[in-house]
């Protein structure tokens, strides 16, 4: 059983498609031009891929209106089930003979979901957590990672948000306190040589 697992955070329409609600050309669409290379390459190098996504309800009551911009200037709600900004990003490939399917409601991956018990009955050590938005789902994931005793990685040039600067920021802050900080290539090397 692989001991590391990829957590791949909300690569869906409205963060990775230049139509979408929350994409940004400078992080995620430089980030895209090479992400699905690299996410195969960890799942041949033997580690587990594990897809999240977010899909809210269509009446969107699980999501507080006046803390996030979603319902701001009567736009329509973004990762609506259902709806093409909620579908996955087509580039993404998903195996569902090893890789798993995860939905969550609410920015971390673990926040009242079972996916703590699911990767500790696959042995998992090592959570590596590659997706958008670095500074809100991918650092509430990453925290509770840590939170559950894995040992955690953000893989730098697998994470997107508004700016560099957001990106380089919550990686500098992360890598000081809950999750380092590698790159894509690290990653490869560790998995190649057994430390993942």
């Amino acid at each position: 059983m692989p001991k590391t697992a990829v957590l791949v955070i909300d690569m869906q329409k409205d963060f990775t498609k230049p139509n979408g609600r929350f994409y940004y050309p400078e992080t995620t669409g430089v980030m895209m031009e090479t992400f699905p290379e690299k996410l195969n390459k960890m799942r041949e190098l033997g580690a587990l891929i594990v897809i999240v996504y977010t899909a809210h309800d269509p009446d969107t009551k699980e999501v507080n209106p006046e803390l996030t911009r979603m319902f701001r200037d009567g736009k329509k709600a973004s990762l609506v089930e259902g709806t093409e900004g909620a579908e996955l990003d087509e580039r993404i490939s998903y195996h569902p003979d090893t890789d798993i399917l995860f939905r969550k409601h609410v920015p971390s991956a673990f926040f009242g979901t079972d996916l703590n018990e699911i990767l500790r009955a696959r042995g998992v050590e090592n959570v590596l957590v590659v997706g958008v938005k670095t500074n809100v789902c991918c650092r509430a994931t990453a925290t509770d990672a840590c939170a559950y005793n894995f040992r955690t990685y953000m893989v730098s040039d697998m994470l997107g948000t508004n700016t560099r600067e957001i990106n380089e920021f919550h990686l500098a802050e992360m890598t000081k306190y809950f999750a380092k900080a590698l790159t894509s290539e690290e990653v490869f090397q560790r998995l190649k040589d057994g430390t993942f």
